[in-house]
């Protein structure tokens, strides 16, 4: 087979998994419509399941009194003293907007279920308790923690008590529950979806880490039928840059996605042991690192693809070149010149063999009109063409294969590196998360975009032709593939994709000069 089938199939291969992360992850294509707002019928979990309960078991009014206040390092959290919920999750550290006076963003999405509702058996709930809280504020700072107590009675005279311990500088929280009068062998916690953001275009899925294998769950399928996880490690929603999980204080549980009142929920089985039930609830951002610091094994909620080996050092890089340029655009700059340091070697000896196979086209031609009705005799003849100019059509496949994984890698920690998320970069960019477009007179242009799409094409323009005409016209139509799919990218993965380009650019002049 031909070097220039070869570079093809490279090419449409780097096509196929860009839009298997595009399309089948979802990324960054919202579902159309609202998902947390479908209505779905109530479908039976499978019988080894506690039934959710009742949509009116797990929704309530907010209730009379005053909210509790907590304030930690990482947090402003708003709690009901109807049902000891969470009404408001402001993270300190992330904004809703690039907008300078844009408020914190808040994890919790309005709607008829709010998060920390408890589940106290198979008909009942928390939701509609009127607790009493020991306390209206509570403050706690660094490594020092403090709970806030709820106390109430359910309408069957049982006794529920309900903590939630906070660390200052942790996004994980403990919710314990305490029942007194009433037996029940688990206690469930509901959790409910993330509030669409603004500027990324993320997908939001159920998430959980059973069996050490993380899967997801997209809304539609959850709306369809209730699903069902067994031993799982935690449960609950992600989008691109931030978490809501939900899991036992120790070990596995049971978990389960369904709709209730419209809304897709997530609850986490923890069994009850003296009386008392215990939970973690981690809210925030999906940053490896702190995820790991939270334990649990939450870190598996970044998903970095099957390159993971190559993309976490990536982005570990990614963070110290910030250290010195302060500015994430040029980071990516830097760190994309250094991948295509690492890789010169390997686009070089492409380069060198694609050379040689183009000096033998027009013997390649010849025998192809020779023996055009005669395949094996063709295959026989180009084999010793091969053979007497010392040329290997599969030299130059190697090389391209061994750039892929980094290719691929750096491509997964940008997607996933939530330092980007408002970054700004220069000139109209002001958010690397965000796809790139530049207003004029109202209409809003790709610029970084259609620059990737030139790039491209004067790199097809500079590759040695090989091939038969047809397989070049086909090559030529890959940067306006690229450029349509790029249009909605992040505009950190359009400029390291452009960068890029222009680096290869270079080195292929580079080498077209060394040659002649």
């Amino acid at each position: 087979m031909e070097q220039r089938r070869l570079l093809l199939a490279f090419v449409i291969s780097l096509f196929v998994i860009i839009a298997y992360e595009r399309l089948v992850l979802s990324r960054y294509s919202k579902p159309p419509g609202t998902p947390a707002r479908q209505t779905a019928p109530q479908e039976a979990p499978a019988a080894s399941q506690t039934p959710p309960p009742p949509p009116s078991k797990l929704a309530a009014e907010r209730g009379e009194g005053d909210a509790v206040s907590v304030d930690t390092d990482v947090f402003h959290i708003t709690i009901t003293p109807a049902g000891g919920r969470l009404s408001d999750v402001r993270l300190k550290a992330y904004r809703r907007s690039v907008a300078p006076d844009s408020e914190p963003l808040n994890l919790v999405q309005e709607g008829p279920i709010l998060p920390g509702t408890l589940q106290l058996g198979e008909d009942s709930s928390d939701a509609g308790i009127p607790y009493r809280p020991d306390r209206s504020t509570l403050d706690v700072h660094g490594s020092d923690e403090g709970e806030v107590v709820f106390a109430g009675d359910m309408p069957d005279g049982a006794h529920v008590e309900k903590r939630y311990r906070f660390r200052g500088d942790g996004y994980a929280f403990h919710v314990v529950a305490t029942l007194r009068d009433r037996v029940t062998p688990s206690v469930g916690l509901v959790l409910t979806p993330l509030p669409p953001e603004g500027t990324s275009a993320s997908a939001e899925l159920g998430v959980a880490l059973a069996n050490r294998k993380l899967a997801s769950h997209p809304f539609k399928d959850i709306a369809k039928a209730p699903v069902n996880v067994d031993a799982a490690a935690w449960a609950g929603f992600a989008e691109q840059y931030f978490l809501v999980a939900g899991m036992p204080e120790a070990g596995t549980a049971s978990a389960l996605f369904s709709i209730a009142e419209g809304m897709p929920i997530a609850r986490v089985d923890a069994p009850v042991s003296q009386q008392t039930a215990s939970f973690v609830i981690y809210m925030g951002p999906k940053d490896p690192d702190i995820l790991a610091q939270a334990g649990h094994d939450l870190e598996r909620a970044v998903d970095f693809g099957m390159f993971f080996f190559v993309a976490i050092p990536l982005l570990k890089l990614l963070r110290l070149i910030h250290r010195f340029t302060g500015n994430y655009g040029v980071a990516i700059i830097v760190l994309t010149a250094i991948a295509k340091v690492i890789t010169a070697p390997l686009t070089q000896t492409t380069f060198r063999n694609m050379r040689e196979m183009q000096k033998i086209q027009p013997q390649m031609a010849k025998l192809r009109e020779r023996f055009k009705d005669d395949q094996v005799a063709l295959q026989k003849e180009m084999m010793e063409l091969y053979k007497r100019h010392r040329v290997n059509p599969f030299s130059g496949c190697l090389p391209m294969l061994l750039q892929f994984p980094i290719f691929i890698g750096l491509y997964n920690a940008l997607s996933h590196a939530i330092e980007l998320r408002h970054a700004p970069f220069a000139f109209w960019i002001r958010d690397l998360s965000a796809p790139d477009w530049l207003m004029i007179g109202g209409i809003g242009i790709p610029v970084l975009t259609l620059l990737m799409g030139a790039s491209m094409f004067l790199q097809q323009w500079l590759t040695p032709a090989q091939g038969d005409p047809m397989q070049q016209r086909m090559m030529m139509f890959t940067p306006l593939i690229f450029t349509f799919m790029f249009i909605n990218f992040p505009a950190g993965l359009v400029l390291y994709w452009l960068v890029n380009n222009v680096l290869t650019i270079g080195q292929q002049y580079y080498m077209m000069r060394s040659a002649t």
